[in-house]
C-alpha cells in the first residue's frame, strides 16, 4: 500500500527533533513514498490535497492546532460532508473510526488519516493500519429481546452500533460497529464477560469450530435425513474440516435408517421416522459408526408436502449426542423447503455447540 505523508505547519516541520519523531513513529507502516511540508497558511493546500487524494492509497495529513479544523472543514467540503464535534474535535460525519486528536475518512480509493500534533507532546495515534470497526458476535441459548436488552446499554456506553438478528432459534447473531479506535474491543470484552459460556467472537462460526475442536482432538460425525447432507456440506465448505469430521450418512428410508444406523424397526413403526426416539437411535448409530467424539442427527418433514395434522410441514427433531450427554429437540419452522432445511442446519450446529461447550466457549 502506498503511503504518503503531508505535514502542514511550519512549526512542525521546521523542528528537526520532531520530525524526527514524527518519522520514526511511521516507520511500521512501511515504505513512505512521499513527505510533503506546506505552511498552513498556503493557498496552495486546497490544490495539494486534491492531487494527494487523487493518488489513492494511504495519506496522513498532520497538521498543527491551528490548521487541525481548517483542515477537517476543507475535507469535509472535499467529500461532501458536515462536520460533528466528537471529543471536543470537529470531524468529518463520514469519518469510519477515530481517536483522540485523530481521524480517519474514506474517499475514493484513498484512505486519509487527520492528525492533530504539537512539539513537546506525544503523537496521536495512526490510524491507517487500525481499522479495526467492525465485529461479530454469536449469542447462544437466548431470544433477540434478551439478547438486545442485555447487551444495548453497554454499545450506547462505548458508542457501539448494534444489529442482532436471529439465525435460528436461540442463536443470534450479532454485527457491532466502532466509530472509535479501541472502543470495539473494550464492548466484546464486556459481552464476554456479561454473557460468560454463551457468546462467541467469530465472523466465521464454522472456521471457529473446525480451529476450537481440532485444537482439543475432537471429531464429528452427522446422521442426516430432511436435510439431505446440509450439514456435512456447510462443514465441509471450510478447509480444515477434515481435521475433525469422520464422515456422514444421509439415510432418507426407513430402510437406510435400520439398517446403517441400526433405528430399531420397533421404534419407526411405532413413533415413525420423524420422531425424538428415531433421532436418539440415529445419533447413537453414527456415534458407533464413526467413532466421532459428537454426533449429529435430523429427521423431518421440509415440505411442501408430507405433513400430517399431528406433524406438520416444518416439523423437525435435531438432535446431538457426546460421550456424556444427549440432547434431542423438536422444532416447528416456518418457511419454504429450503430455508427450513437451513434452519435445520443451524439448529443443529447450534446444538453441537452446547453439546461441546467445554471446547468451544472461553473460560
Amino acid at each position: 500500500m502506498k503511503n504518503r505523508v503531508v505535514i502542514i505547519g511550519q512549526n512542525l516541520y521546521l523542528n528537526p527533533p520532531f520530525m524526527e519523531y514524527i518519522e520514526r513513529d511511521l516507520e511500521h507502516l512501511g515504505f513512505l513514498e512521499q513527505i510533503t511540508k506546506i505552511p498552513e497558511t498556503s493557498s496552495d493546500i486546497v490544490t495539494l490535497l486534491q492531487q494527494q487524494i487523487d493518488r489513492g492509497g494511504n495519506l496522513i495529513l498532520i497538521t498543527n492546532k491551528n490548521a487541525f479544523t481548517p483542515v477537517s472543514k476543507l475535507l469535509a467540503t472535499m467529500i461532501d460532508d458536515t462536520l460533528i464535534l466528537k471529543e471536543s474535535m470537529l470531524i468529518p460525519s463520514k469519518s469510519e473510526i477515530y481517536d483522540d486528536n485523530s481521524f480517519l475518512v474514506q474517499y475514493g480509493g484513498c484512505t486519509i488519516n487527520v492528525t492533530m500534533a504539537e512539539p513537546g507532546e506525544a503523537l496521536p495515534m495512526f490510524l491507517v493500519e487500525h481499522r479495526e470497526k467492525e465485529g461479530t458476535l454469536h449469542i447462544f441459548n437466548m431470544d433477540e429481546e434478551s439478547a438486545t436488552v442485555l447487551i444495548e446499554p453497554l454499545a450506547r456506553t462505548q458508542e457501539i452500533d448494534i444489529v442482532v438478528t436471529t439465525l435460528t432459534p436461540g442463536w443470534q447473531q450479532v454485527e457491532c460497529t466502532s466509530k472509535r479506535y479501541g472502543q470495539l474491543g473494550n464492548f466484546l470484552k464486556s459481552v464476554n464477560q456479561l454473557l460468560k459460556g454463551r457468546v462467541i467472537e467469530t465472523t466465521n462460526i464454522f472456521a471457529y469450530l473446525i480451529h476450537r475442536l481440532s485444537q482439543r482432538g475432537k471429531t464429528v460425525t452427522f446422521a442426516e435425513s430432511c436435510t439431505g447432507g446440509l450439514i456435512a456440506a456447510q462443514l465441509t465448505s471450510e478447509p480444515g474440516s477434515s481435521t475433525i469430521f469422520r464422515g456422514s450418512l444421509v439415510t432418507y428410508s426407513n430402510t437406510l435408517k435400520a439398517g446403517w444406523l441400526g433405528v430399531e424397526k420397533e421404534a419407526l413403526e411405532t413413533y415413525g421416522a420423524v420422531s425424538e426416539q428415531c433421532v436418539e437411535q440415529m445419533l447413537a448409530g453414527a456415534k458407533e459408526i464413526a467413532h466421532a467424539d459428537y454426533a449429529l442427527a435430523v429427521s423431518g418433514i421440509a415440505g411442501p408436502g408430507g405433513g400430517t395434522p399431528q406433524k406438520p410441514v416444518g416439523t423437525v427433531y435435531i438432535g446431538a449426542k457426546s460421550d456424556s450427554h444427549t440432547v434431542v429437540e423438536k422444532l416447528l419452522f416456518d418457511g419454504d423447503r429450503n430455508y427450513i432445511q437451513k434452519q435445520s442446519m443451524l439448529y443443529a450446529y447450534k446444538l453441537l455447540i452446547q453439546v461441546a461447550s467445554e471446547d468451544l466457549f472461553e473460560r
